[in-house]
């Protein structure tokens, strides 16, 4: 098997996995969401877990379609992206890593799924939460 063929085979374990640990994890407040039509997905994780910081948003794309997935956290839900997170410019399959920042406890978040190709947006879906 190539290096190619075994680097993509752990990326879509390691994102199968993100997937798993995400939804069986005991704190029913972190998740993930699918995008529009399908193609990936974006995760919020309310708590640190092991290696996964708290407070965190990261992207998954897992369709060679053209389309990457880009997550967005409006804190406070006042309509402001306060912060994002992005596949572009990997090919898929691709989970992004990280993007984290201490919030207070309690504070109302929506995350955002979105398809985006070049400066195009596609479609987002947004799922409510908090810190």
């Amino acid at each position: 098997m190539s290096r190619l063929h075994l680097r993509t085979a752990g990326v879509l374990l390691g994102a199968l996995g993100l997937v798993f640990a995400t939804s069986t994890v005991a704190n029913a407040a972190s998740f993930s969401y699918g995008a529009y039509e399908g193609g990936g997905w974006g995760n919020w994780q309310q708590d640190p877990d092991g290696d996964i910081p708290g407070d965190a948003i990261s992207a998954c794309d897992v369709t060679a379609d053209g389309w990457g997935i880009e997550v967005r956290l409006d804190i406070d839900r006042d309509g402001d992206i306060d912060r994002r997170i992005s596949t572009r410019g990997h090919h898929s399959p691709y989970c992004s890593g990280w993007a984290s920042g201490d919030l207070r406890e309690g504070t109302p978040v929506r995350v955002y799924v979105v398809k985006v190709n070049g400066s195009t947006d596609y479609h987002p879906v947004a799922k409510d939460g908090t810190a």
